[in-house]
């Protein structure tokens, strides 16, 4: 047999699930982990939703055991027909596994409904079980209920009083499940502000509907399950207590429906299940999907169309999330499902706040590993993942930085997370910079301190403070120049305000000029940043001399852009650059010292904290110069 390789970004509980399984197919001479097993571990894993479901709907432990061993043993020699296909390979654990054909389009389904940014979860894995639907699946929840009486489909926690079609069974998951009133510690801390506003828009009696945007990563979901978790434990108004908020899978409610009328169907299922409960809340991630999803051909209804009457009617509560980007370049151009909700912005905690939001979560994470972490370490943390990971947000990054440096620390048999163990994490990247010319490091250096050093004297960007600096290569990237915006600074963009910030985009490229007499591919980039702000400030914001009494919408077919009109915009945004320029060039010549002072201590360090900016900028004395000339008189 070929062995082929696949790696799935699995979740805690689902991670269990997989060794579970694997222990069991070991414990039977199995070549593989197979499908059957996999379903029997995800119903058997103690510590997991369903597990606790059926415990809460009234079947007992030896219940579960009994028809899963009844599954298994029907079906032990399916099993052992099925061959290995593919090798997992689970890095925090240093081992692999051995799946079969079956299991990875298990997996396959799962990651489907997951954010490629995301683990795949244990809902996630249920979910593809539900979509698929394999033999023994149906005839586990039908064994189960001659047991118990029960529903043939996923039991319900009674006092909920909410029963999902069987046609929606795999598109909608009841969140209150995942906690228990007995519970007295959420793991999601903060976001007051934003829970509050989001209870209030669920309070109306019309349009009571919100949309969280927000970057990936920043806890647009965590924010929803904070909620959930109110509701079960009775922490939050009382019109919110015999609330039950349903996620809705918009892929699973579209599957298998290629036929005209299908959809329609089950969009129709959908709307009558609101009606039916309206202490329901859907929650809908990724809301943007929802444009265009069950529609065979232009005409067909969609899943926003057949939402948009009760939405505008408020027979039910709505909450989406999306990020910015999907908002403004889908969702906000249907007007009338844009005017439907309310839109809460949810924006990454500043450093400071990440340990305050997460410190629960941090708890579960010790507990899983059997290993504990520093507030220092988890300082370290914080700065490491700012420089190294750019590219997502906190509080998940950080997060993602501790479960890893817990499972490096986990396999080397310690007990507690040191430095060493969150390095390791960057092996490559120090590898990486190793191998980089000295002449190349020089002008990394000079590029981001470019930026920093511009950022910091430049009096219209007051709000903005620098958070760390650094030249380590990342997985896209060169050097990181990190910063975050005071929300609680009223910051007046005038014309000097977007000299500066143009001016702060080329800072990098106009200090590589300067002083390294090297161009790298970051100054291309941020050219083309100073440029998309600077055409914005003549097209749309109105405060060039050509541009005072109208807009110009550049991608609209009827722009009416005449040859003169486009001719006065280019000289408009080439002059505005100009002046940026002038304005970085002049900034650097003037902060030269600190210019020098902050790259020796990149090409030193590679890594610098705000705080270690901030008190290196603040003490350099510029050098004196000494004239010596001779004057004379005639």
């Amino acid at each position: 047999m070929e062995e082929k390789k696949l790696s799935f970004s699995l979740g805690a509980t689902a991670l269990k699930t997989l060794i579970l399984s694997n222990k069991f197919i070991k414990s039977q001479n199995l070549n593989c982990v197979t499908d059957v097993s996999l379903f029997s571990s995800l119903v058997l894993l103690e510590d997991s939703p369903i597990h606790k479901q059926l415990l809460s709907a009234g079947y007992s432990k030896d219940d579960i055991t009994e028809v899963i061993n009844n599954i298994l043993n029907s079906s032990l020699l399916v099993s052992r027909f099925q061959t290995p296909y593919i090798t997992l390979n689970i890095s925090s654990m240093n081992m692999s596994v051995t799946v079969s054909r079956q299991v990875i389009s298990i997996f396959e389904k799962a990651k489907e409904a997951t954010n490629s940014n995301q683990f795949i979860e244990y809902n996630a894995l249920l979910s593809a079980f539900y979509a698929i639907s394999p033999p023994y699946f149906t005839l586990f929840w039908r064994n189960l209920a001659f047991i118990n009486r029960a529903h043939l489909q996923l039991p319900q926690n009674d006092s909920l009083e909410i029963s999902i079609p069987k046609d929606l069974a795999g598109c909608l998951e009841i969140k209150n499940t995942m906690y228990s009133p007995d519970e007295t510690t959420c793991s999601i801390l903060g976001r007051d502000k934003e829970t509050l506003s989001l209870m209030r828009i669920l309070a109306k009696i019309t349009k009571r509907n919100a949309i969280l945007v927000g970057e990936a990563g920043v806890g647009k979901t965590a924010l929803v399950e904070k909620l959930t978790w109110m509701i079960v434990t009775g922490n939050c108004p009382d019109k919110f207590k015999d609330s039950v908020i349903v996620s809705l899978d918009v892929n699973s409610i579209i599957a298998g429906t290629n036929l005209r009328g299908s959809a329609e169907a089950r969009f129709k299922s959908l709307t009558a299940f609101l009606k039916k409960y309206p202490q329901c809340i859907l929650f809908i991630d990724e809301i943007h999907t929802v444009l265009g999803a069950g529609a065979c051909r232009d005409g067909d209804l969609d899943l926003a169309d057949a939402l948009k009457p009760i939405l505008a009617r408020g027979e039910t509560k709505v909450i989406g999330a999306t990020t910015l980007e999907e908002y403004q370049k889908y969702f906000s151009r249907d007007s009338a499902l844009k005017r439907r909700f309310e839109k809460i912005l949810v924006k990454e905690p500043k450093l400071s706040e990440v340990y305050s939001m997460i410190k629960n979560k941090i708890s579960q994470l010790e507990e899983f590993h059997n290993v504990s972490i520093s507030k220092e370490m988890i300082d370290k943390t914080i700065f490491y993942a700012s420089c190294f990971n750019k590219e997502t947000k906190n509080p998940d990054r950080t997060l993602d930085l501790i479960d890893k440096s817990m499972s490096t620390a986990e396999l080397h048999g310690k007990y507690e997370v040191t430095e060493k163990d969150i390095l390791d994490n960057f092996d490559l990247n120090y590898r990486m910079l190793e191998k980089t010319p000295r002449n190349t490091l020089v002008a990394l250096s000079y590029h981001e301190a470019g930026h920093c050093v511009a950022h910091f004297f430049s009096s219209e960007l007051h709000a903005q403070k620098t958070t760390a600096l650094s030249i380590m290569p990342a997985e896209d990237y060169y050097g990181a120049h990190v910063f975050e915006v005071d929300d609680e600074i009223i910051q007046l963009k005038s014309m000097d305000y977007f000299i500066q910030s143009i001016g702060c985009k080329l800072a990098g490229r106009i200090a590589e000029e300067m002083f390294s007499s090297k161009l790298t591919s970051g100054a291309s980039s941020d050219l083309e940043k100073a440029t998309n702000e600077a055409k914005a400030v003549v097209t749309k914001f109105g405060l060039s001399s050509f541009s005072k009494h109208r807009v110009y919408d550049l991608n609209e077919k009827d722009a009416l852009l005449t040859e003169d009109i486009s001719t006065n915009i280019n000289r408009e945004v080439n002059q505005l650059l100009q002046k940026a320029k002038k304005y970085a060039s002049r900034l650097l010549e003037e902060h030269s010292a600190e210019l020098k002072a902050l790259v020796d201590a990149l090409l030193d360090k590679h890594m610098l904290s705000g705080e270690e900016i901030e008190q290196l900028l603040s003490n350099v004395t510029p050098p004196i110069i000494e004239i010596n000339d001779t004057v004379s008189i005639s």
